[in-house]
């Protein structure tokens, strides 16, 4: 066990090992120094050969997939689900990837797929996590020839489909066969505000059940066995026994017939374990089969440690296990069984919630606090009735092709559901995180980590003063976080978001948030507005009508609370807004920042002028302290020659238009002064922005800042007036540079 141990924790060192390579080998050689500490040199010298072993091959695996990171991905694989022009492909490897193909492909046909990945904006707390590409060669190779479990799958989940309805029937398949991607958003949504997205993933509770109904049904077949044959097994094994040993066909079956993932791997293995246990007549440690089960999937593929389902899968089960060896310690305590079922699926629920907290917390940045009531109720719906009675006439269909009495399915889901909604409906429902450091969440597990090793591993004092450790390093993660969350809220910060060849700026102050422009499409927007927990928008404005500006405006007007419509008076909407056209003279005051407006002003002409031309964007200052930022948009130089020059100088300008040669006006430049320079560009743009001429002019007069080499560029203004520039290249981890890396895990954005 100590050796699985030790290359378990060596495969964790040696995925951060390039970043952190002293404290990467300084926690890989725990097990290996515990062993030392109690003289036990031999186990202590085997655990160091696993422990560098295991880092060594985490390490092997990190540098192969920076390697790959900027190629074109190619594939064999087949159609699993359509949306729009957004298609869902499984490769021969198994893995599941979104490939953006206008023409649907056929069904039952395997492709041979060529892809470029899309690009992803560096933008902090708004990367994707998903494998999405655009197509740019597809090869139809051949007629797909199914396994008998892809048929028996696709059997199941078009009888589902056929009996039930939506949205009954999506989450149904599920948490039958683990094919997840039907579920509607709101659903989705719904499950994860109220903490009951585990019950859609195939896990261990999905085993438990199968095993549980399986053994009670093969021990009652097993008394029909004729009296001599059974007298002849029991030479070698129970009837107890035999039961067991017919469970382990039918969880092998269900194993392979549904979507292969982390935590079904994991539960899969985990039973096998526990079977095995029973059968040899040995008592099965959770401890010991969880960390197998780890063991299995590491030695498959080492990088599984940075996938989320793995870690929230992981992470759960650690506590269930752990909660319920503290509960044996006081069970004989509860004299009523209903009241120690109660006390234990309490402590079930609420240990598996608080472990997997900060992790969810630092990815989605919210908390469900309705989760407990929700896993007492709807969660014990859906899991220990709905669940079972669909896997009941699923089995009933195999058996005999007939799926009985649908409806209960149908009017169980539906309460289910909308008792759910309700839940995560309420105000109190989930709890929104601004962004925490990265250092404060892995401070917690390191803690949590030292908690669970020390409970099995040490006794005495030594146990109490590490538990005490423990709890000081837990308190710190918290504090620490308090602590920077608190101090970034006087902060003026003014956000150049990474949006490609357009554009989109967060403006955050004590005072509200202000949205410049939305970019193409609000993606990025919506994922880092949400990311830093803001959901109201003090004013939305849109510098022009043009769609690198505001094609993003109705995401932004869906997903958000916008008090206010700040524009420049030439825009039409489709629907009712509170709408405020700004011209040149208008003074916003905000708390105290104001803002100036500067362009277009009533009898500005230009011949080029239409609705959603460059010449009419809005030209306006903004001034909260000290600093002053000119925000120019895509303005030429009619329209920047037009503004009068005492009311250009500015600390910050955006470059007008990506840096374009029609928009360079070097009086602009010799107005305004500047100290720092933004362009936001795209990446390798057909247009050739940002000029040669403009960078150039530029070099001599400002620090040039550019959203296709640096990322995102935020200015924080701190409240003596001072402001320094941060950006999403700056702020990343650096191989071997321990010292920056451990100070960039507690900088927020």
């Amino acid at each position: 066990m100590p050796y699985v141990f030790s290359f378990i924790l060596g495969v964790f060192s040696g995925v951060a090992f390039l970043y952190f390579p002293t404290f990467s080998i300084f926690l890989s050689l725990i097990p290996a120094l515990f062993y030392l500490s109690k003289r036990k040199y031999l186990i202590a010298l085997v655990c160091l050969f696993f422990s560098l072993f295991g880092v060594l091959y985490g390490v092997l695996n990190e540098k192969n997939l920076s390697n790959q990171k900027d190629s074109d991905i190619r594939f064999k694989g087949y159609l699993v689900l359509s949306k729009e022009n957004t298609h869902f492909f499984k490769t021969t490897e198994g893995k599941i990837l979104k490939v953006y193909l206008r023409q649907k492909p056929e069904e039952d046909r395997v492709y041979s797929i060529e892809c470029k990945k899309f690009k992803e904006n560096k933008n902090f707390y708004a990367t994707s996590t998903y494998d999405f590409c655009y197509a740019t060669k597809i090869v139809d190779e051949e007629k797909r020839s199914k396994t008998l479990f892809e048929k028996i799958r696709e059997k199941i989940n078009g009888e589902i489909k056929a009996k039930l309805s939506e949205p009954a029937s999506s989450v149904m398949i599920a948490m039958t066969t683990g094919v997840r991607h039907e579920i509607p958003k709101q659903i989705m949504e719904d499950f994860q505000k109220t903490g009951l997205i585990h019950l859609l993933s195939i896990s261990g509770a999905h085993f438990s059940l199968l095993f549980t109904f399986f053994f009670l049904v093969f021990k009652l077949l097993v008394r029909f066995i004729p009296y001599k044959w059974l007298v002849y097994l029991t030479l070698y094994i129970t009837p107890f026994q035999l039961s067991i040993i017919l469970c382990f066909p039918v969880l092998l079956f269900y194993y392979l017939l549904i979507e292969p993932n982390y935590p079904s791997t994991r539960a899969f293995i985990m039973a096998l374990f526990f079977m095995i246990g029973v059968l040899v007549e040995r008592k099965s440690l959770w401890i010991i089969t969880v960390s197998f089960a780890c063991l299995f999937i590491l030695l498959i593929n080492p990088l599984a440690v940075k996938d989320l389902s793995f870690q929230l899968s992981f992470l759960a089960t650690l506590a269930i296990g752990f909660v319920t060896d503290i509960y044996k310690s006081f069970k004989h305590r509860l004299k009523s069984k209903i009241l120690s079922y109660i006390v234990l699926s309490f402590l079930i629920t609420i240990s598996a919630s608080l472990i997997t907290a900060p992790l969810v917390a630092y990815k989605f940045h919210y908390i469900s606090l309705i989760s407990p009531i929700a896993n007492l109720t709807v969660g014990f719906i859906i899991g220990m009735f709905l669940f079972p009675l669909n896997i009941l006439f699923v089995f009933i269909y195999l058996i005999t092709g007939f799926y009985p009495m649908p409806e209960i399915i149908n009017l169980t889901a539906s309460f289910s559901f909308k008792l759910m909604h309700l839940l995560s409906s309420l105000n109190f429902s989930s709890l929104t995180i601004p962004p925490i450091p990265l250092g404060s969440v892995l401070l917690f597990y390191l803690a949590i980590f030292l908690t669970v090793f020390s409970f099995y591993g040490l006794k005495g004092w030594i146990k109490k003063i590490s538990f005490a450790i423990c709890s000081l390093m837990i308190i710190i993660s918290f504090l620490v976080s308090l602590i920077l969350v608190n101090s970034e809220r006087e902060i003026i910060k003014v956000t150049f978001l990474d949006v490609g060849q357009a554009e989109a700026t967060v403006v955050e102050t004590p005072y509200g948030v202000f949205l410049i422009d939305t970019g193409k499409t609000g993606f990025e927007v919506e994922r880092y507005l949400k990311a830093k927990g803001y959901r109201d928008l003090q004013a939305l404005i849109i510098t022009h009508e043009q769609k690198d500006h505001s094609g993003g405006f109705l995401r932004v007007i869906q997903n958000f609370n916008v008090r206010e419509i700040w524009d420049n008076g030439y825009i039409k909407y489709k629907i009712p807004l509170n709408l405020k056209h700004l011209e040149r003279g208008d003074i916003i005051k905000v708390g105290s920042c104001i803002f100036t407006i500067l362009h277009p002003y009533k009898g500005f002409y230009t011949s080029s002028l239409s609705r959603d031309s460059n010449e009419i964007s809005l030209v306006f200052s903004l001034k909260c302290r000290k600093q002053t930022f000119l925000f120019t948009s895509d303005t030429g130089i009619e329209a920047l020659s037009s503004i009068p020059v005492s009311y250009l100088k500015a600390d910050v300008i955006k470059v007008p238009h990506h840096g374009s040669k029609s928009s360079f006006y070097e009086e602009l430049y010799e107005a305004v002064s500047p100290k720092v320079c933004i362009i936001s560009v795209g990446k390798e743009n057909p247009y050739g922005h940002p000029h040669q001429l403009v960078l150039d002019y530029l070099k001599k007069r400002c620090l040039i800042y550019r959203t296709d080499i640096d990322g995102a560029i935020q200015i924080r203004e701190k409240t003596d007036g001072n402001f320094e520039v941060k950006t999403f290249e700056h702020m990343r981890f650096k191989p071997y540079r321990e010292g920056d890396n451990l100070k960039k895990l507690f900088i927020l954005w």
